[in-house]
């Protein structure tokens, strides 16, 4: 809401970045890498300062100082479309540690939570998992195996992959195993 504020009272100032008159409108146009400049420079001086700035003005550093995007992507959505695919988890890994921004994500659980925020090596793990085929399903990104592992029937099958991955602790499989694969609710 602090953020959807802040957007209306600078485009009521005037255009935003690109000639963009909607937050809508502004982040298509701020997604793409190549405004990111502009964009950053909108967001400060309408006061606009948050995580999206604040990462934004990472990578824009972490550019000016010659570093490369994971894959050469050039936009939001093409960046999360390379960091989506389980073989590139590594690269996507190791550029966000050389630029100095955080793992996690809007649905950040915190520091540390395996699944939001994971290790160096589960990354290297479910990359290799993924280039053998040992991924439940043979999904090849997160949202892949999400859709796999929600349907009925493939909850061990999920649940040993997450062990052997090491993003669920072997306390937690026997857990989730008593519970039938089924949350609260």
């Amino acid at each position: 809401a602090k953020r959807a504020k802040g957007f209306a009272k600078a485009l009521k100032s005037g255009d935003g970045p690109g000639g963009c008159s909607s937050q809508n409108e502004c982040n298509n146009y701020c997604s793409d890498l190549g405004h990111l400049k502009q964009c950053i420079a909108f967001a400060k001086s309408n006061n606009i300062n948050d995580r999206h700035v604040a990462e934004g003005e990472k990578i824009l550093k972490h550019l000016e100082q010659g570093g490369k995007m994971p894959g050469g992507c050039t936009s939001e959505q093409s960046c999360k479309e390379f960091c989506g695919d389980f073989k590139n988890a590594a690269k996507c890994y190791e550029f966000a540690k050389a630029a100095g921004i955080d793992q996690g994500g809007d649905d950040e659980i915190g520091p540390g939570d395996s699944e939001i925020n994971p290790t160096p090596e589960q990354l290297e793990k479910l990359a290799e998992l993924s280039q053998k085929g040992e991924t439940p399903g043979g999904c090849g990104s997160k949202d892949s195996c999400q859709v796999y592992c929600s349907e009925p029937g493939h909850g061990e099958e999920c649940v040993a992959f997450g062990v052997k991955a090491g993003f669920i602790k072997p306390e937690q499989a026997q857990m989730i195993r008593k519970s039938g694969f089924n949350g609260p609710g």
